[in-house]
This record gives C-alpha cells, sequence and structure tokens, in this order.
C-alpha cells in the first residue's frame, strides 16, 4: 500500500471524482468482484503453499493479512471522520505495513483468515451503513482532499488486491 500524501491509506489508483459518479450498487459490485477473483487467486494457491516467502520477507499469508490491517483501517477512518477525531500522526506506508507484518506474521493461517474475512465483512458494512454524501461527495469529508471516501473503499479493497496479484502469485523463493 502507498500513501504519496501520507494519510496512511491505500490511495485510490484513479484520478479524484472518479468515483463520484458510481453508485452504491456500482461500488459494492466492484468490490465483490474484486474479492471473487481474490478468493478464485487464494483458491487455486492452496493453503499448502500460503507459508511460502514470496519475497524477501513475506508469505503468502503476510499478504492476506496485509490486506486486513487496510481494510479495518479504512473502516476506522470513516469512523474517525464521523467523530471529528483529528488524523492519526503521520507514519510512512513502509513503517505502517513493517508494524502490520511485525503484529501478524506469528499469526496461524486460519486466525489470519478469519481476522481478513471479519475485516472485510466490516468493510462491506460500512459502507452499507454510510450516506450516499458520506461515500460519493467529495466535499464531504475535508480530509479526503476533494475525492469520494468510495475510492478509498475501493484503494484498500478490489484495488488493494489487484495491486498484490502478481505478488500473490509468483513463484516461492
Amino acid at each position: 500500500s502507498s500513501g504519496s500524501n501520507g494519510r496512511n491509506l491505500t490511495r485510490p489508483d484513479r484520478a479524484a471524482g472518479d468515483d463520484a459518479g458510481m453508485t452504491r450498487a456500482e461500488l459494492l459490485d466492484a468490490i465483490r468482484t474484486g474479492r471473487r477473483s481474490l478468493e478464485d487467486t487464494l483458491a487455486a494457491i492452496g493453503d499448502d503453499r500460503m507459508a511460502d516467502r514470496i519475497d524477501e520477507t513475506w508469505t503468502r499469508k503476510d499478504v492476506v493479512a496485509h490486506f486486513d490491517a487496510w481494510e479495518r483501517r479504512v473502516v476506522s477512518l470513516l469512523d474517525r471522520l464521523r467523530r471529528g477525531a483529528p488524523a492519526e500522526p503521520a507514519v510512512e506506508t513502509d513503517e505502517l505495513n513493517e508494524r502490520y507484518w511485525r503484529e501478524s506474521r506469528d499469526r496461524s493461517l486460519d486466525e489470519v483468515r478469519s481476522a481478513e474475512r471479519a475485516a472485510y465483512d466490516a468493510l462491506i458494512a460500512a459502507i452499507d451503513g454510510a450516506s450516499d454524501e458520506e461515500l460519493f461527495d467529495g466535499s464531504h469529508f475535508a480530509w479526503t482532499e476533494g475525492e469520494p471516501l468510495a475510492a478509498w473503499f475501493r484503494g484498500n479493497s478490489d484495488e488493494h488486491y489487484e495491486e498484490h496479484h502478481e505478488q500473490l502469485t509468483r513463484p516461492a523463493r
């Protein structure tokens, strides 16, 4: 996940405003389509290959735990924005990824999968509970700097899964 603005979320892959014309049904469809693709990829990999190291540090299981962390983070963002809570202290994205990896690396595959599934379900529930203004009006929350919050949800779900597809499917080291 990369956040060049220091706001510590996976930034949307499209220009600001691209999700503004999107409907709630289209948003959920895009996320659920990305989710099905992720689930198909993980099923094809199989449990026996989830512990394979795929780069210097991470395993495939670590990538799933990474999704969990960022899905939880965007749900927390909506809650913080609604409460008018101050932004969390700026931390570099790589530092956050390292922190999340250290927090989850010793968890079992079953624990990681269960937590990530719960985080995904919470993300869908957050979208279901959000107003259209919160999701699609880029000016609703000043923190998003004109980007609809829907784009942040996509950047931490379907777009994020696609971002890591090559990493998940590359040969083990």
